[in-house]
């Protein structure tokens, strides 16, 4: 506030500011908020600002003193003004690093219940993706306090409200479709919306995912997995029958294999729980990475009409070898000859089985 007793002497300030000062009295500024131009420099947008915020009489004096420095820009002082207006704490949002944007954002969240949360550090998405959240009401709000984070992204945010609010009450069933403790397990900042939606959808339902202990769902899904690959992983526990240990020793061995891969190992191993011949394409499956999803689902199809070990072998050496060549005509053609290569394989083992004793494959067999 302007000190009792000062006045203006146009013998101190810059031709600027001498000019800011006139056009502030001649715009109906009492002297004393005319000095406050006179007391720094300001672009002629600032300038404005001020003398705009003085004219509003809805605007204190403690609010002009706030906003009256030169580290804001015009947008700044109007949003400071804008909120003290409306009634808001202006004092809580004088941060120069928030943009005015995102100081206007941060007082919606708190004008609609979140005075609490740490608005200061959020950014001006996840402000506005809070107050959504907010001022829809579906959401208990520890929840919104838990995601109220600058970790979390909007989107992550949105799924983890949505999930919460069905988990609360879904409906399309009129029942809950997952516990709350259940929807906590995707509040991992580390997680991506893609990836909390796969989990998401794996619990559904109440199933073997759901059940699982919290420590062996932190084991099983790390941050470090792709959306797919977590999917196939829930396919392994929800659709193959895989406990815990299992699907952990399996993906120690496949750490390096992408989803469709472990959907096809995945598959052997259920397979060979009911039939101990699986077991045999089921490791190779597992220690050989080298091999598409693809040439997998080709020798899964094989030993499931029982075509003996030596053959599967001598199958999956030829798929390798062809893995080479198959990556140049790719290079030179862009056309793919996955299947070609693996019909060829089956006929030229269909020779060697008969030179061997091995009886001879069935080379007109679909693949699946």
């Amino acid at each position: 506030m302007t000190p009792d007793g000062k006045t203006f002497d146009p013998e101190t300030v810059t031709d600027k500011q001498l000019v800011q000062y006139e056009q502030a009295i001649d715009r109906g500024l009492t002297e004393a908020d005319a000095l406050r131009l006179a007391e720094h420099e300001y672009n002629g947008f600032q300038a404005n600002a001020i003398i705009a915020a003085a004219l509003n009489p809805a605007v204190g004096e403690d609010v002009l003193d706030a906003l009256a420095t030169p580290k804001y820009t015009a947008a700044q002082m109007t949003a400071i003004a804008k909120i003290a207006i409306r009634g808001g704490d202006f004092a809580r949002f004088l941060d120069p690093q928030m943009d005015a944007r995102r100081m206007e954002a941060a007082y919606l969240v708190v004008a609609h219940g979140g005075s609490d949360l740490p608005v200061e550090r959020l950014s001006r998405s996840q402000l506005l993706t809070i107050n959504n959240i907010l001022l829809q009401g579906h959401v208990p709000y520890e929840t919104v306090r838990a995601i109220a984070k600058p970790a979390f992204t909007p989107e992550s945010m949105e799924v983890i409200a949505a999930a919460m609010e069905n988990a609360c009450h879904d409906p399309y069933t009129g029942e809950n479709s997952m516990t709350k403790a259940q929807v906590a397990r995707i509040m991992n900042p580390d997680y991506k919306p893609g990836q909390q939606i796969a989990l998401l959808t794996a619990m559904r339902g109440q199933s073997p995912v759901a059940d699982l202990s919290d420590a062996d769902f932190a084991e099983l899904f790390p941050a470090s997995l792709s959306a797919e690959q977590m999917s196939a992983c829930a396919y392994a526990v929800n659709r193959c029958g895989y406990n815990a240990p299992l699907l952990m020793m399996t993906m120690q061995v496949c750490a390096g294999m992408n989803a469709q891969q472990l959907m096809s190992v995945f598959d052997a191993t259920a397979a060979e729980l009911s039939d101990a011949n699986m077991a045999k394409v089921s490791t190779i499956l597992m220690y050989t990475p080298a091999l598409t999803s693809q040439q997998m689902r080709y020798l899964l199809a094989e030993a499931k009409d029982g075509t003996p070990l030596s053959a599967l072998e001598s199958m999956k050496e030829h798929l390798l070898a062809q893995a080479e060549p198959e990556k140049a005509q790719v290079t030179e053609t862009g056309v793919k000859s996955e299947s070609r290569d693996m019909a060829s394989g089956k006929e030229a083992l269909a020779e060697r089985a008969g030179l061997d004793g091995t009886p001879k494959i069935n080379q007109n067999k679909e693949m699946e």
